[in-house]
């Protein structure tokens, strides 16, 4: 008998081993094929790659000038740990190569919520919704702003800490090595995170579990200290916003709705026709907050707090937009391909309620409806699809000369899109 259940164990064994290299060797290819998808979209994010606005002028020179201390200096009113952590790897790579590295390590995150969502975390979701979403979430329109760089890896460590409440890790090295991480950065890299609080607050409360309530707990920490700094901070440049209903519709109908689906190209080429896009504008809204609304009362109870969790993000956004330009904020908000970072989440919002009314609905005309809508994203995906690529700075000339100088040396060199980074030669 003994023998039998020796047996019995090492072949039970043996198939988690097999179980475990084929979970590898699938989550390795759909690393690689998501990488290539983004790749394609920005080739010169990698193959000439620079810094982009805060990436060098603070991230970057920030590290270097002053070392770990960095971690605690606030920007725009509050921590960046995961931004500031990338630059300080990247220091002991050559000057040159720094964009490059930041710009991989931003990528890998952008690239980490493709598959958390298509492991088996998620199994109750069929997978071939799963798959969609996931190509959907990589190829999506109107959102050049947040590609392949550190200064806006928020948004998608975002999604990825939404991603780990929504179906907590049953092993242990997931949860040490994913879980525990994305929550705790989540906090101290942006306010993202103290949005996420009620959001786990109400996983914790319908779900009562031991790892719902480990979850809210790890996040508490980051979220006294992230407190603490925006409280104390008063570096965020607070504009006008201008806010009204018409504006509001705009932004919704152009940036969110029609965004996500249309592209920032076409949104563009439609400004030029006022009366037709007010029009289009208005009926985007109407239609995408009721299907939103519809969703959000219907829905799982994952997709019901992911909308919960992309309108306060929206909503935050909308009453203290980072001031960007001269004039009402609203008003340039509606700007084709401005502020882009800031519709990220509502459209990907949309978007899954769609998914979801494709799948579930029981009247076919409204499955039929969405999926109508849906088909429309075609559209975006190929008119946006490659993003236009960053002015030749010549970084690297001018990293040569950096390496060739003496210490005490001061540098200005111009960074995308329109920036300045200082760096100070030292021994």
């Amino acid at each position: 008998m003994n023998s039998d259940l020796e047996v019995l164990g090492s072949t039970g064994s043996a198939s988690s081993e097999l179980n475990r290299s084929q979970s590898i060797v699938f989550h390795l290819a759909i690393f690689s094929i998501a990488f290539l998808i983004l790749f394609s979209r920005r080739p010169d994010a990698v193959l000439n790659a620079q810094f982009f606005a805060e990436d060098g002028t603070y991230w970057y020179a920030d590290a270097y000038q002053f070392g770990w201390r960095c971690l605690l200096m606030p920007q725009v009113g509050y921590l960046n740990t995961l931004s500031r952590l990338i630059a300080l790897f990247s220091l002991p790579f050559p000057l040159a190569f720094a964009p490059l590295v930041m710009n991989l390590c931003a990528l890998i995150v952008q690239i980490l919520p493709v598959n958390l969502f298509l492991s088996s975390r998620f199994s109750a979701i069929p997978f071939w919704i799963r798959t969609v979403a996931s190509f959907l979430y990589l190829a999506l329109p109107n959102s050049a702003e947040i590609h392949a760089n550190t200064t806006n890896v928020q948004w998608h460590l975002g999604l990825l800490a939404f991603l780990v409440l929504a179906a907590p890790g049953r092993d242990t090295i997931g949860r040490i090595f994913l879980d525990f991480p994305a929550l705790f950065l989540i906090l101290v890299n942006g306010p993202l995170g103290i949005l996420l609080i009620p959001i786990a607050l109400l996983f914790w409360w319908k779900r009562k579990g031991r790892w719902s309530t480990a979850y809210l707990v790890a996040l508490l920490p980051g979220a006294f200290l992230q407190g603490l700094i925006m409280v104390a901070s008063h570096a965020r440049r607070i504009g006008t916003n201008g806010a009204s209903l018409g504006r509001l519709v705009s932004i919704l109908g152009r940036q969110v709705f029609m965004g996500c689906l249309l592209g920032t190209k076409t949104i563009s080429q439609l400004m030029y026709h006022a009366r037709i896009l007010s029009i289009l504008e208005m009926i985007a809204t109407v239609i995408g907050v009721g299907i939103v609304l519809y969703a959000l009362r219907s829905g799982a109870l994952e997709l019901r707090l992911f909308i919960l969790f992309s309108a306060l993000i929206f909503a935050a956004c909308l009453a203290h937009p980072l001031a960007g330009g001269t004039g009402y904020q609203w008003d340039i908000m509606r700007g084709a391909g401005n502020f882009g970072r800031y519709f990220f989440f509502p459209m990907l919002a949309f978007l899954a309620a769609l998914l979801w009314i494709v799948r579930t609905a029981k009247a076919r005309t409204l499955r039929h409806a969405a999926l109508a809508i849906l088909l429309l994203m075609p559209i975006g995906i190929f008119r946006d699809w490659r993003y236009r690529p960053f002015l030749d700075m010549d970084f690297k000339g001018f990293a040569a000369a950096f390496e060739r100088a003496a210490p005490g040396t001061k540098f200005v060199v111009s960074i995308n899109p329109d920036w300045e980074m200082y760096l100070t030669k030292k021994p």
